[in-house]
C-alpha cells in the first residue's frame, strides 16, 4: 500500500509534470509550478484539506515515479487502453467530467505550404514529442519523421523546411512560434491529429486505499476547470 507522507500540518501528495516549459498550461518559475493546470490542480486539492508537492521530471521519469509509488499523480496524461493498465483514471462514467483540460494537437506546418491529410505523402515526415500518444498516431500512420525533435527544435525544423510538419498542443505550439520569432513561417492546419481530455491520473494502489480522497480531488478538479473555462471566455 502506498502511503501518503505528511507535511507539519496535513498530508502531502506529490505530483510530477513534464520538466519541459509549455505555457500557458504549466511550466516553472524559480521552481515554482505556473500556469493553468498547475492553479487549477493547487485549487482542487486545497479543498481536500490535504498539502501538494509538484515537482518536474522528464515525462517518460514522471510516469515511471507513479507507476513505483515514488509519486502519487502526475499531469496532463491521455488515457489510453495501456496506460488504463498502468495508472488509476476517472471512473467510465465520470471520464467526460473529471477531466483536466479540453486538448486538441493539430498538424504544424510551413506558411503557404497546404496541409491535406487524405494525400498527404511524407517527404521529411512529421515530428512530435517523445513518449506522446500522437507520436504513436503518427507512427502507425507512417508520417513519423525517423529524426524527432522537442517541441522548439521541431518547429524550428518546419520554418526552416526540414519537416513537413509538426504535431504538438494548439496552445502551447502557438506560444512556441512566438518564443522562437518564427510566427510569420509556421501556421496551424485545419486538420486535428488528436483531440482528447487531458487527466490527473493516480498511482492505482494509492487510488484504491484512498479512493474517496482521490475521487474528490477528480471532482474539484471538474469545478476548478470551468471556473479558468468562464473567466479565459470572458476575457
Amino acid at each position: 500500500m502506498m502511503a501518503m507522507p505528511s507535511s507539519a500540518e496535513q498530508p502531502l501528495l506529490k505530483i510530477c509534470y513534464e520538466d519541459f516549459a509549455n505555457p500557458p498550461y504549466i511550466y516553472s518559475e524559480d521552481n515554482i509550478a505556473k500556469g493553468i493546470l498547475a492553479d487549477i490542480i493547487t485549487a482542487a486539492i486545497k479543498d481536500v484539506n490535504v498539502s501538494v508537492a509538484l515537482y518536474s521530471k522528464p515525462w517518460m521519469r514522471c510516469q515511471q515515479d507513479v507507476i513505483s509509488g515514488e509519486a502519487h499523480a502526475l499531469f496532463a496524461m491521455i488515457q489510453t487502453d495501456e496506460r488504463k493498465h498502468l495508472f488509476a483514471f476517472p471512473p467510465e462514467k465520470e471520464l467526460s467530467q473529471w477531466y483536466l483540460w479540453l486538448a486538441q494537437y493539430p498538424v504544424f506546418k510551413a506558411k503557404g505550404k497546404p496541409f491535406v491529410a487524405a494525400e498527404y505523402q511524407p517527404n521529411m515526415g512529421i515530428g512530435a514529442p517523445f513518449g506522446y500518444v500522437v507520436l504513436d498516431m503518427l507512427n502507425d500512420k507512417k508520417w513519423l519523421s525517423p529524426y524527432q525533435y522537442e517541441p522548439q527544435a521541431g518547429l524550428k525544423m518546419v520554418a526552416m523546411n526540414k519537416l513537413d510538419g509538426y504535431v504538438v498542443e494548439r496552445q502551447i505550439g502557438i506560444h512556441l512560434l512566438e518564443v522562437i520569432n518564427h510566427t510569420a513561417d509556421v501556421d496551424v492546419s485545419e486538420y486535428l491529429m488528436l483531440q482528447s481530455n487531458w487527466y490527473l491520473p493516480f498511482n492505482k494502489h494509492f487510488y484504491k486505499s484512498h479512493t474517496a480522497l482521490v475521487e474528490n480531488i477528480w471532482r474539484n478538479i471538474a469545478v476548478q476547470r470551468k471556473k479558468v473555462e468562464d473567466s479565459l471566455n470572458e476575457g
